[in-house]
């Protein structure tokens, strides 16, 4: 519908939320937390904010990692999709 930065400020707040869930009960919302940030790290790049994309896409990272660690199957995919994100990030110009 062409309004990014009211759907950029509701994906922002979903992490935030998500934070505030994921401290206090990791086992539970972990997961949650880093698929908001992946979907903050697109939001972010379509929006040529690519350096935020980059910190947010990178922590999603470091969670699908410790995620698939543990559950290979389940998190494996979305690890990879994230890392694609990366990629993507990484190619724009700056």
């Amino acid at each position: 519908m062409g309004r990014r930065e009211e759907g950029l400020t509701a994906v922002q707040e979903a992490v935030e939320i998500r934070r505030a869930l994921t401290k206090a009960n990791p086992d539970a919302h972990l997961p949650n937390l880093a698929s908001a940030l992946h979907n903050l790290s697109i939001d972010l790049g379509e929006m040529g904010r690519h350096e935020e994309g980059l910190t947010a896409v990178r922590e999603a990272v470091s969670h699908y990692r410790v995620l698939a660690n543990a559950n290979p199957h389940l998190f494996g995919p979305v690890l990879q999709r994230s890392l694609d994100v990366t990629a993507w990030l990484e190619g724009l110009e700056p």
